[in-house]
């Protein structure tokens, strides 16, 4: 039966803690009940388990990492058969959903690209202790994100899964520590409740490096009680801008796929796009391409109040009188909106099209969101002039339509360097 928890392999017959048996439709899991001395000993063994790690080789290590990675892109391997069925009912997303969704994110850790980051990694100071890896629940598999770059800097990591997946951090981890033994002493998976101080506070004070994606107002509160310790990764909202000049069906096709993977949910999701040519005919090529991704990839169930936010900004644009096209709320909305301003999308595959007349006008009308945007799919030589000063706008990922939710393990998310975020103390 699948955990919700991975151990050090020095507290895996200890008698805490105790693990009882969940059960919803579709769904069958064990679950660990935790305390504070119990997580306060995970922690312990993890600092202890350091030294069998930094004397793992670059190579053996590597081996390990594309083996299991690999293992994990094959859907027909045991341990996709496993966690499939359960993994796309607790992350709300279609079978194919699900799938397109983990090739994304595994295939951007794959050896090669593992092995390019390895390739100027270096063991941070052993003083440096554990790493807590805080998770969050909006895109399924992201614990190898974190997770690979600790390992190359030999730290040992606790991944702390949220209640709302709690399944594929600690079966990655078993499979990890099963192709390279000598790392099971510094790999933990645990879940509980975020935001507990009662339960957290011996975790916090025993690891040297927090990692948290979340909420603004969760990683606010991690800093206030593990100051200086937390590397936050926030909300952030990408774009797209398409020049008059590029091919639209092209263009279309690949901000589709950038729209609808993850069931738009992501940091990289584009939530807008931006032309200076014929934005209702942009908008239509991209409605249709979005009707044949409802096919390739189902969109999973909508929860009540996001499908009641998609259908009040259909209505909003109804009474404004903008073009919109025949999609059902699950297959996607494209709204042609004339007003600039960047707003946040509802989900389930919305998009607004803003025409300019001129885009040398955009960073302009972004600026309000510096520091909250991270990736533009580029397409025209015109929207490609513009990169520059969407870097200085914090732009983290700047790629061609279709390949924005696809970064390998060199990416600075948020501009944000993996390594250095772990080899030296904050």
């Amino acid at each position: 039966m699948l955990r919700d928890a991975f151990l050090p392999a020095t507290l895996t017959h200890s008698r805490e803690p105790v693990f009882r048996a969940v059960e919803r439709p579709g769904i069958r899991y064990s679950a660990a009940r935790w305390n504070p001395e119990a997580l306060g000993r995970v922690v312990a063994a993890l600092q202890e388990g350091g030294a069998a790690l930094r004397e793992i080789p670059a190579h053996d290590l590597l081996a390990a990492w594309g083996d299991t990675v690999a293992t994990f892109l094959r859907t027909g391997s045991l341990e996709r058969r496993a966690l499939d069925p359960p993994l796309g009912r607790l992350c709300e997303l279609s079978q194919d959903g699900l799938r397109a969704g983990l090739e994304a994110v595994l295939g951007g850790v794959r050896k090669e690209p593992a092995a390019a980051l390895a390739s100027r990694a270096r063991p941070a100071p052993q003083e440096l202790g554990p790493v807590l890896a805080v998770l969050a629940s909006n895109l399924p598999g992201l614990a190898v994100q974190p997770l690979l770059p600790a390992l190359l800097a030999r730290r040992p990591v606790l991944l702390k899964s949220p209640s709302a997946e709690p399944l594929f951090a600690p079966a990655f981890l078993s499979a990890l520590a099963r192709r390279e033994p000598r790392l099971a002493g510094a790999l933990a998976a645990a879940t509980w409740p975020g935001g507990d101080t009662h339960l957290e506070t011996s975790v916090l004070e025993g690891v040297g490096t927090v990692l948290a994606y979340g909420e603004q107002a969760a990683l606010d509160d991690l800093e206030r009680r593990a100051p200086g310790k937390v590397v936050g990764y926030g909300p952030m909202t990408s774009l797209a801008v398409v020049a008059a000049s590029a091919d639209f069906r092209g263009a279309a096709e690949g901000l589709a796929r950038d729209v609808a993977l993850f069931d738009q949910r992501g940091c990289l999701s584009v939530v807008a796009v931006y032309t200076d040519g014929d934005a209702e005919a942009l908008a239509g090529r991209l409605a249709s391409e979005l009707l044949d991704m409802a096919r390739i990839w189902p969109p999973g169930p909508a929860a009540k109040p996001v499908s009641a936010a998609v259908q009040h900004v259909r209505f909003e644009a109804e009474m404004r009188g903008l073009r919109q096209f025949a999609l059902s709320v699950r297959e996607g909305t494209v709204i042609v909106d004339p007003r600039p301003e960047l707003r946040p999308s509802p989900g389930l595959r919305t998009v607004r099209v803003h025409p300019l007349e001129n885009l040398e006008r955009l960073p302009a009308i972004l600026a309000p969101w510096r520091g909250r945007l991270q990736g533009a799919a580029l397409a025209g030589e015109k929207a490609w002039e513009l990169e520059p000063r969407l870097v200085e706008l914090g732009f983290s990922r700047c790629v061609a339509p279709g390949e924005l939710q696809s970064p390998d393990a060199t990416w600075h998310n948020g501009g944000i360097d993996p390594l250095e975020a772990l080899e030296q103390e904050r």
